[in-house]
């Protein structure tokens, strides 16, 4: 049965703390790896539309710096995603090339930066 609720805002900040961390946490060869596909800093907009909110943050050398509220001054890479969308991906019940595939998610990035995260995947 799916959830019929819009995630609210505290649920989808702690979702993305929560994705952060894993990162944070992660082996070194994780990092390595995000690092090695992108190896210049980039910024990192969540724009969630169903509940009008945008988060940001800086990735550099595998790492996220702290996560922002708002609108950052340029972000390299945008992803859209709804609130409970968000939910299932970091909750890991969807993954993110279905989501993609299917339009929950839009990413807005250059042509290499796309190219590159997609080694990752």
């Amino acid at each position: 049965m799916e959830r019929s609720i819009v995630a609210t805002k505290r649920e989808v900040e702690r979702k993305l703390r929560e994705l952060m961390s894993r990162l944070e946490e992660a082996d070194a060869g994780v990092r390595g790896s995000l690092a090695g596909a992108l190896p210049d800093s980039r910024v990192i907009q969540v724009i969630v539309p169903d509940l009008g909110l945008s988060y940001w943050t800086e990735l550099a050398g595998g790492t996220m710096d702290s996560l922002h509220r708002g609108e950052p001054r340029d972000a390299e890479i945008r992803v859209h995603v709804d609130s409970d969308d968000l939910i299932e991906l970091v909750d890991r019940r969807r993954s993110l090339f279905s989501s993609y595939l299917s339009g929950k998610v839009k990413i807005e990035a250059s042509l290499g930066d796309l190219l590159r995260l997609r080694k990752l995947a």
